[in-house]
């Protein structure tokens, strides 16, 4: 909760620099990209079961404050891990690269069957999933709800509102 402040895993920016130096010179990045998800992986609560997501506000507000308030996992990489992730890459590049370890997060968690997956929508900017998808969908928010409109039904989920919920095993 709020009352610890956030900590990173130490070995989260060397495994970010791994993952660079791979993507720029044509090594592997599969396992790379899920140590970085892994590390920048927090769990907040005893046993939380449901992921929580949605656009960066900091570290007291928007998803991330909601995990921590109410008890949740969320995803975060620290600015020196988001920078280690994109360093000598080109925008579009450094996106992509920070995509496939935000997805490597998503499918973790689905496969791991966290019990609900809660997407805190910007009411100050968007009405619904659908808006924020329509008004900014090159943005990782409408790149989580594409992926997991796409995706998650196989693991077993079902949309209800703005959460995913585990509705069966799943069929991975």
């Amino acid at each position: 909760g709020f009352e610890h402040g956030v900590t990173y895993d130490p070995w989260a920016e060397q495994a970010a620099e791994d993952l660079n130096y791979a993507q720029l010179h044509g090594g592997p990045t599969a396992e790379l990209s899920q140590q970085v998800a892994d590390m920048s992986t927090h769990y907040v609560g005893d046993n939380p079961d449901r992921v929580v997501l949605g656009k960066f506000f900091g570290q007291e507000d928007g998803y991330i404050g909601a995990a921590r308030g109410e008890g949740g996992i969320y995803y975060d990489t620290s600015t020196p891990v988001w920078d280690a992730i994109g360093q000598g890459l080109s925008r579009p590049e450094a996106n992509d690269l920070g995509w496939l370890v935000n997805e490597r997060f998503l499918r973790t968690q689905m496969e791991n069957g966290v019990g609900r997956i809660d997407y805190v929508v910007d009411s100050s900017g968007y009405s619904s999933l659908e808006d924020v998808v329509r008004s900014d969908p090159q943005s990782f928010s409408a790149k989580e709800i594409r992926y997991l409109t796409e995706n998650a039904p196989a693991y077993g989920y079902e949309r209800i509102g703005n959460s995913w919920v585990r509705v069966d095993g799943g069929g991975r």
